[in-house]
């Protein structure tokens, strides 16, 4: 029995095609340990309560606001139902929060471990929505895979751009940077 488990696991780290094969799959494996229901539930409420912090401002991120509307759009879309737009919903809601946290992983890196839950959440119901439902030509042409990387990728490019635009841009305030008391440099309050 022990030689079996050790095949098994053998087996199953093996490289089975390219990387994106095995990353897949365990994307996929990961997925499979939430039930749909519980994962519908969390993802919606945690995508609520985060994006309208964000889309009101309180986090201290750089493109937070868009990346909030963005969340909350997913989260309205995902309450609406499968069936709202024209049976596009939960993709629609899916794509809206996989390009959110495209953004948020080139704003904000640290906070991988939340948007890895939040990618497998939402790719989950993606994963779903694509096999069950027929979109014309739209799911024939490339897998719920595909979407969810042009997805990602997507916001990925938009949130480097936000960071670089946050980087360079003048001070909003058009103020120069005054030192304190200190000495050191202060600088005004960005909104």
């Amino acid at each position: 029995a022990a030689q079996t488990g050790v095949a098994e696991r053998a087996d199953r780290t093996q490289a089975k095609g390219t990387m994106t094969d095995v990353v897949m799959n365990y994307l996929v494996q990961a997925q499979d340990l939430v039930p749909a229901e519980y994962g519908y539930y969390a993802l919606v409420t945690a995508i609520s309560g985060v994006g309208l912090a964000k889309a009101a401002g309180t986090m201290a991120h750089p493109g937070s606001k868009i990346v909030g509307k963005l969340e909350l759009v997913g989260a309205i879309l995902l309450l609406l139902g499968p069936a709202s737009l024209g049976g596009f919903g939960h993709i629609y809601a899916s794509w809206s929060i996989l390009v959110a946290m495209g953004m948020m992983l080139a704003i904000k890196p640290q906070a991988i471990l939340t948007e890895a839950v939040l990618i497998t959440l939402s790719s989950k119901i993606l994963r779903s929505e694509w096999g069950n439902v027929t979109h014309d030509g739209m799911t024939q042409g490339m897998s719920w895979a595909t979407a969810m990387g042009a997805s990602i990728i997507t916001g990925y490019v938009i949130g480097t751009l936000t960071m670089l635009g946050d980087r360079f841009a003048p001070n909003k305030a058009g103020a120069k940077a005054t030192p304190n008391k200190a000495g050191n440099v202060k600088r005004t309050k960005r909104a």
